[in-house]
């Protein structure tokens, strides 16, 4: 099943990347993570890091498919036993200014269909709280400029 939200922001598509290319930030805006280890730094293709539940301190494997600087993030979550997410990323730059965020989920396994309102409702709010977070960046750079 394949699930999909996209936001609108100011920000570039540098900016967004700022906040998306650095595992450590991901807890920003993904808010069942409380932290991600093993991604000290930029994130990278053929990582695998471990995401820590904020609710449950439980460690949720995240396998970095591909990550193209600025451009596309691809994820595969671990999310439970009988579920695997994929996450895909994509940052589009608009004529105008500013970016579309999308991101899209395809849930597999025993109990994919289970999970799909939940991971549904979870990638909204990731989504939305990204381009928040991306606004942010954006606004603090037209303040200093």
């Amino acid at each position: 099943m394949r699930l999909s939200q996209r936001v609108r922001t100011s920000a570039s598509t540098s900016q967004v990347w700022e906040v998306l290319g650095q595992p450590a930030r991901w807890p920003e805006f993904e808010l069942v993570l409380k932290r991600v280890r093993g991604g000290d730094g930029p994130v990278a293709t053929g990582q695998v890091l471990m995401g820590v539940s904020r609710f449950a301190s439980l460690a949720v494997p995240i396998d970095v498919l591909e990550a193209v600087p600025g451009c596309r993030l691809v994820l595969r979550v671990h999310a439970a036993p009988g579920v695997v997410e994929r996450l895909t990323f994509e940052i589009v730059p608009l004529a105008r200014g500013g970016s579309d965020i999308s991101v899209s989920v395809v849930v597999e396994g025993l109990f994919a269909r289970a999970a799909v309102l939940p991971l549904w409702l979870g990638s909204a709010l990731t989504t939305r709280v990204l381009g928040v977070r991306a606004e942010r960046l954006a606004r603090a750079a037209r303040s200093a400029a």
